[in-house]
């Protein structure tokens, strides 16, 4: 897997993946099949953290039912997302029923259309690593965020040595490996040792001060035609320590580092927030 600190050109690399999500039929069917049993762990930690009657802006919410259950739940809700093609069935639903607190946007979360302070809530699940530049994503977060409200940002953790470890122990037992990240036992150990140097690195030799630059380091996404998924689309190496350093360098408090799902997980949010597999970070303005 190639890493770079700076990816291809910038504006380059954004008209490559815009085309390929506003086109690809294959990764909108992979969409597709992330229901409301797959969204429901995002939206509670949405819902537990947002404040009753919030306007909450969900971004890239791909095939809107994320949106659609925050509504439900009784929250002012604009869902929205760079593809036209995934937010198609969305917005179809949308001019079926009557839902005036529930809107869809086409958009680009680098670019957001939307004024400073508009939004109680900005949320996202499963975008952050998709970015080709997190940077100027998580800036216009800060801008539409009221002061007082909330970040709830949720995705998976690419550079958690535990995914790996995993990976790894699951191939010493027989049983098949992730794609792209733990294919082979050699490939998950090579990636659990960058791991394990990237979260040392980020964790305890990185300068935190407020001038600081912070290291979002970013891979060349694989966008082909027969999309399989599994963040073979990433551009972001999405780690909670370059997320936290961010907020924190922006005047926000973080309230929550990470919040697990099943004990096991719960015990590792609790005791080593940034070593969790997954991303659930709450932060306030």
């Amino acid at each position: 897997m190639h890493e770079t600190s700076v990816p291809e050109t910038s504006l380059q690399l954004r008209q490559r993946m815009r085309k390929f999500y506003e086109t690809s039929q294959t990764y909108k069917n992979l969409l597709d099949a992330h229901d409301e049993n797959y969204l429901r762990h995002y939206v509670d930690l949405v819902i537990r953290y947002a404040p009753k009657d919030s306007k909450i802006l969900d971004l890239g919410c791909g095939n809107g039912i994320s949106s659609r259950l925050l509504n439900q739940a009784g929250f002012d809700v604009v869902g929205t997302d760079i593809s036209p093609l995934f937010l198609e069935d969305a917005r179809t639903w949308e001019r079926l029923h009557d839902t005036p607190k529930l809107r869809y946007q086409v958009c680009d979360v680098l670019e957001l259309p939307f004024e400073d302070e508009s939004y109680d809530v900005i949320c996202s699940n499963e975008l952050i690593e998709h970015l080709p530049d997190a940077e100027t994503a998580l800036k216009e977060m800060v801008r539409v965020v009221r002061q007082d409200g909330r970040v709830v940002l949720s995705g998976p953790n690419l550079c958690s040595p535990l995914t790996s470890l995993f990976d790894w122990t699951r191939l010493m037992c027989g049983k098949s490996g992730r794609p792209v990240w733990g294919e082979t036992k050699q490939q998950a150990w090579q990636q659990f040792n960058r791991n394990c140097r990237l979260y040392l690195r980020k964790r305890f030799f990185s300068k935190k001060s407020a001038k600081q630059s912070i290291n979002f380091i970013y891979r060349n996404p694989d966008l082909q035609d027969n999309a399989i998924g599994g963040d073979a689309d990433s551009a972001y190496l999405a780690n909670p320590i370059d997320l936290a350093q961010f907020f924190e360098q922006n005047g926000f408090r973080i309230v929550k580092k990470a919040v697990g799902f099943g004990i096991k997980g719960r015990i590792v949010a609790n005791l080593f927030p940034y070593l969790s597999p997954y991303i659930t970070m709450v932060v306030q303005k």
